[in-house]
């Protein structure tokens, strides 16, 4: 069912300011982004509004794939496809209790046809992947060095999640770089590296996200206040965008294409610490604020997503009265 989709669209989550455990979403189209606002109605053209099937403010999206996200609440973890309405709860990982979470990670493996979750630790020796085929767990061996940091949620790029580690060098005697991007293949089960970008004590990394075809960090470095984003090609990283000094550091992006009859010409939608999120033109290093959907709610997320029938044959509509 995964094979049925639309085109790509980008879900804004928003924060209901009133409450503030009421959070919903909006969907667009790359040229449809919320520039326009109606005082009354919210964004022009907008007109659906999705709640979250969540009744617990704690709860967090933790990744998401080909429309489905995956919902966290403590230790319960749920699937939800919000454009069919169904949602399916993910049986408790075992030894979730005794597991101490380094991370966490969703995606597609194209190999078994099937969606998987990775439930890493940075202290013992298991880790565990789910696949929703099956609805079971199987164990697998945790990275190696241990991490003392993860980078919470994972990023997917063809078929392969990656998260950004820190780990003791005294334990790993500095066989390995302090900082790296761990990878775990969703269809062989195996876990690798790829080394950041030297030197590492000058930047901060603030986000992994896809760029021009390719897997690309965000860095920020402090002394300047500037942003880099670069892409990882042919074994190593270079440098595709430079975001301008004396601005406050940029944690995602994303890269419209190109679209007919429009004024976009490769923009990238960035988020901001401080300053929200914003559309930036990299020909004229123009920026443009996005709008809140309302005086009632502020835009606290962006995610590129399409729409698929993924569950429609698993767990239950979103309407019962039961949340998470």
């Amino acid at each position: 069912m995964h094979t049925l989709r639309s085109p790509k669209k980008i879900r804004f989550t928003h924060l209901n300011n009133d409450d503030k455990t009421k959070t919903f979403y909006t969907l667009h189209g790359e040229d449809e982004l919320p520039l326009c606002l109606c005082p009354k109605r919210g964004y022009i053209g907008i007109t659906t509004r999705i709640p979250f099937p969540c009744s617990n403010k704690y709860f967090r999206t933790v990744g998401s794939c080909n429309g489905t996200f995956c919902l966290k609440t403590k230790n319960v973890l749920t699937l939800w496809n919000p454009s069919i309405r169904r949602k399916l709860r993910v049986p408790e990982c075992p030894r979730s209790s005794e597991l101490p979470l380094g991370g966490i990670g969703f995606g597609f493996d194209p190999i078994s046809d099937d969606y998987k979750i990775v439930w890493i630790s940075c202290e013992k020796d298991s880790s565990f992947v789910y696949a929703v085929k099956t609805g079971t767990w199987c164990e697998v061996a945790s990275p190696k060095p241990e991490f003392t940091y993860v980078l919470y949620e994972a990023f997917l790029f063809n078929g392969v999640l990656h998260w950004e580690v820190d780990h003791d060098p005294i334990k790993s005697q500095d066989i390995y770089p302090p900082s790296y991007i761990l990878t775990f293949d969703l269809s062989t089960h195996v876990f690798g590296m790829i080394p950041l970008p030297g030197p590492t004590w000058d930047w901060l990394t603030t986000g992994i996200t896809t760029i021009q075809g390719s897997l690309a960090l965000i860095s920020y470095r402090m002394d300047v206040d500037d942003t880099w984003i670069r892409v990882w090609r042919d074994v190593s990283w270079s440098v595709v965008f430079k975001l301008g000094t004396g601005k406050l550091p940029v944690d995602g992006a994303f890269q419209f294409q190109p679209q007919p009859q429009t004024t976009n010409d490769c923009d990238l939608l960035l988020r901001t610490y401080g300053e929200g999120f914003q559309i930036y033109n990299p020909k004229t290093w123009m920026r443009s604020r996005l709008l809140d959907f309302n005086a009632a709610s502020s835009l606290i997320a962006f995610r590129q997503c399409v729409e698929t029938l993924h569950l429609l044959d698993m767990g239950v509509t979103t309407c019962e009265k039961k949340q998470l």
